[in-house]
């Protein structure tokens, strides 16, 4: 018995193989080719079923750049190609931050011309010098993206792009960029540094302020140089302070600083305090501006707004919130309630500022009775219904008898809690639907719809009027739970990278060329509309 139990133990320990890959009599088929047409051989080729989770199927391609995925299973695969030295992208894709087009098999189905053209990455060079004009070495020089993200404008960096150092003659070399935009910046030493202060983060051609950074734009394989940034020295400041909890303790955990959304109209990264154990912290090598300092411990959150002018700012206090709680019912109207709690009810942020500058926010935990209850909530927030039963979609949504629907609340004291919270459900659904063309009429896959109030001042973030959807492979959209009202649609080749559809700026400009619709409660409206591009 000793001898069987130390086999069984061996045998358990061993790696399990992973599960055979599923058989079938589907065929794809394609090649992997340069942007300017020449073949692509040994690239790798991964194919992944969206329908069964499982390791990807890899192939590579042949001196022709052809590849082929044979005996698979009728349903829904990406398609993926890389090489070194070029932009890994997915079929379907123009840029590797765009939504890539899937592939419907059907059993004993061929497709074939199933193509990708990868680019060769692009860089971008230049120069850093400071106000003299001499060079600058030992700078760290960033390429990032200015992109939309839950509403609102963040530098993001690239992946797989890394910041490089100036060399002695002060000049840079940033590579590895797929076409796209960028913004281009500069920084000696760091804010809450002792380094070489005195230069702020210095965007292309000359700004602090991040949105007004001019874009670089790269092309396919573009190498664009002579992108030069001038420093000039500012007088900067020490922050310093001291954090307290709710009940008035000093407390050593993390405080993080940004510059305000409110002057700057983006999201920058944050920087850490020196923290010490009386609850003392210092920010040095600030340069000018309005900022936002948040600290946190557990669950409780704080943040201070201060203005620095080439002063010091001294014995600043930030106190952190409990937290509040929202708790409720929720109700569904003239229909039987749901057996299947598929809900998902979560206080969407509404202040860039004061919001927790990491996670995401907390969403309900929903009770057998459809009570529900979220708990430490803190800052400025819209209650939203992110995921409904099949079937039903948001009506209201009621505070103390209050019409609170798309009201902003503030949240984050105890006393700032609500709890007799009603949310309204109901079957009447409104539903826009149709078929997606493009310019010679044939189904536009890769291109998407997007739906949108007509009144600008509900252009905000993670509001009920906007939404957007991609079409199956035969051109057909649906959008459904829009609230009744007034909305502009129009249809777009590609959506904008994450969130950038829902940019105002963007919005306005397809406003020009959208068709207007009405919805009323539960109306069903078919709509074609065909490709405009953006």
């Amino acid at each position: 018995m000793t001898s069987l139990g130390v086999v069984l133990f061996v045998l358990a320990a061993l790696p399990q193989a992973p599960l055979p890959l599923p058989i079938g009599t589907a065929t794809i088929r394609g090649h992997v080719v340069r942007t300017d047409g020449p073949p692509l051989a040994r690239a790798e080729v991964r194919l992944l079923s969206t329908d069964k989770p499982g390791p990807p199927r890899v192939a590579m391609t042949d001196e022709s750049g052809g590849y082929e995925f044979a005996t698979l299973p009728a349903g829904r695969y990406t398609v993926t190609a890389s090489k070194t030295g070029y932009v890994a992208l997915e079929f379907g894709q123009d840029r590797a931050f765009e939504a890539g087009q899937s592939i419907v098999l059907k059993a004993r189905e061929t497709r074939e011309r199933v193509d990708i053209a990868l680019p060769r990455h692009g860089a971008i060079m230049g120069r850093v010098v400071d106000e003299n004009g001499e060079p600058l070495e030992g700078v760290s020089v960033s390429v990032k993206e200015m992109r939309l993200l839950g509403g609102r404008r963040q530098l993001v960096s690239v992946p797989g792009v890394l910041p490089r150092q100036t060399n002695e003659l002060g000049r840079y070399r940033v590579y590895g960029l797929q076409p796209g935009d960028y913004v281009v910046s500069a920084e000696v030493g760091q804010v809450g540094s002792d380094d070489l202060p005195g230069y702020p983060v210095t965007y292309f051609p000359g700004t602090i302020n991040p949105v007004e950074a001019q874009r670089i734009q790269i092309g396919l394989s573009e190498e664009v140089s002579s992108v030069e940034l001038a420093l000039t020295p500012v007088r900067t400041a020490r922050i310093t302070g001291r954090t307290f909890t709710s009940s008035g303790e000093p407390f050593q955990a993390g405080v993080q600083m940004r510059p305000s959304w409110r002057s700057t109209g983006a999201i920058a990264e944050a920087v850490g305090a020196r923290a010490q154990p009386d609850g003392g912290f210092e920010f040095s090598n600030v340069p000018p501006g309005d900022y936002v300092i948040q600290a946190f411990k557990g669950a409780e959150i704080g943040w201070q707004f201060v203005t620095v002018n080439g002063a010091d700012v001294t014995d600043l206090a930030v106190t952190t919130l409990p937290g509040s709680t929202i708790a409720g019912r929720v109700t569904f109207e003239g229909a039987e309630t749901p057996a299947k709690r598929d809900l998902d009810i979560v206080p969407a942020p509404a202040d860039p500022d004061q919001t927790a500058f990491f996670g995401t926010p907390s969403s309900a935990e929903i009770h057998d009775d459809w009570t529900f209850e979220i708990t430490d909530v803190s800052g400025p927030s819209r209650l939203r219904v992110t995921r409904a039963p099949s079937g039903f979609a948001l009506k209201r949504v009621i505070v103390n008898g209050l019409d609170a629907t798309d009201a902003v609340m503030p949240f984050g004291a105890e006393s700032q809690s609500v709890v007799d919270v009603e949310i309204v459900l109901t079957r009447e659904v409104t539903r826009i639907t149709g078929t997606l063309s493009d310019a010679r009429g044939a189904p536009a896959a890769s291109g998407a719809v997007i739906a949108f109030a007509e009144d600008r001042e509900r252009w905000y973030q993670g509001s009920r009027f906007l939404s957007a959807s991609r079409p199956s492979q035969n051109g057909s959209f649906v959008i459904a739970g829009l609230p009744p009202g007034a909305y502009l649609v129009a249809p777009v080749d590609r959506l904008p990278d994450s969130d950038g559809w829902q940019d105002p700026g963007f919005l306005g400009v397809l406003a020009a060329k959208a068709m207007r619709v009405t919805l009323s409660d539960g109306q069903q409206l078919a709509v074609n509309v065909s490709v405009i591009g953006r």
